[in-house]
């Protein structure tokens, strides 16, 4: 991704946002795509390399917390409807016609949040791995989620958060980077069913500083230059994803949202992963027909790193999809 190619804006509240942008070409949408965690734009490169020459327009923020957008450290911060508009206040930056948004893991919760608030604004929806995610009335306690989970699919599912939500454990993974980036980029996914889903397991695995070999869809290229954004950028701010929702900062905002932004009526697709051990085919499915039940679903033979694990296939699917969905395009 150009370098040159990058703008800063300074959203409402303050804070400086860090994008890729290429204007797009005439009769072509601009695609906005929005990274997770342990992440920044440079995520989505390969997606860039591949609609960039065809002259779709591209926007491809760092979200909160990531490369060079603002890194506030109080979880109070990362609550998702201030991101929202924090995202929106990035598109007005450049003012595209037609926007179709494209999320993945964290991110997939933000294009959630950004549907269920400004569904409007945007002519389609595309869920990676991580479904669209409903509103949660209820408060989130981390250990009953575990009991349920372990009852449905006999793993505690989020058990990593336990560790994310320390104090210290922006710390404990920077000292460990390399280990810590070898179990969120696995070798293979069933790595996550062993080290990453049950509680207690990933923080072993991290202060053993457990080095076993990354992913070998990464390039040593790619992973170096993933290393050196989270080592120069930290962890403290990300690890806020995870303290914040943990602390149901968002729960007054989802109560007062209207019952009918629940759901999705634009275009949508699901792009599931058939090995990923977190955000699960089945429950990502079982969202998507309640709340976009006409959504397309496709599923492929990953773990969850889609867009990279299955580059040419996920990208053949995002632009079969774009091209035959009329309103998601001009």
């Amino acid at each position: 991704m150009d370098p040159a190619k990058y703008k800063d804006v300074k959203v409402k509240r303050g804070l400086i946002y860090h994008y890729f942008y290429s204007p797009a070409a005439p009769g072509k949408p601009t695609l906005f795509f929005i990274h997770g965690f342990p992440s920044t734009s440079f995520d989505w490169h390969r997606q860039v390399a591949h609609f960039e020459p065809k002259g779709y327009g591209l926007i491809v923020p760092d979200t909160l917390g990531y490369g060079g957008t603002s890194k506030p450290q109080e979880p109070e911060a990362f609550r998702w409807k201030l991101q929202a508009q924090d995202l929106i206040d990035v598109l007005d930056a450049e003012n595209p016609d037609t926007v179709i948004g494209i999320g993945h893991d964290w991110g997939s919760q933000l294009l959630s949040t950004l549907a269920q608030l400004y569904q409007d604004r945007f002519a389609g929806f595309v869920w990676t791995a991580a479904s669209y995610v409903p509103p949660r009335t209820e408060e989130f306690v981390l250990q009953d989620v575990w009991q349920t989970m372990r009852k449905l699919v006999g793993s505690d599912v989020y058990g990593y958060w336990e560790l994310f939500n320390e104090p210290d454990s922006h710390v404990v993974c920077e000292k460990n980077i390399d280990s810590f980036l070898q179990l969120v980029y696995p070798s293979a996914p069933e790595v996550w069913l062993q080290h990453l889903t049950d509680a207690g397991k990933a923080k072993a695995w991290i202060e053993s500083n457990n080095k076993p070999g990354g992913a070998p869809w990464l390039t040593d290229q790619e992973y170096n230059t993933m290393r050196e954004a989270l080592l120069k950028g930290g962890l403290q701010a990300p690890m806020n994803f995870y303290k914040a929702s943990i602390a149901n900062v968002n729960l007054q905002d989802y109560r007062d949202l209207p019952a009918e932004n629940w759901h999705i009526k634009k275009p949508a697709l699901f792009v599931a992963a058939s090995r990923d051990y977190v955000c699960r085919p089945a429950s990502g499915k079982a969202s998507m027909e309640k709340y976009a039940p006409h959504a397309e679903i496709v599923e492929l033979n990953t773990g969850h790193w889609v867009q990279l694990e299955a580059t040419e296939e996920y990208n053949a699917i995002l632009e079969q999809w774009i091209e035959k969905t009329p309103t998601a395009r001009l």
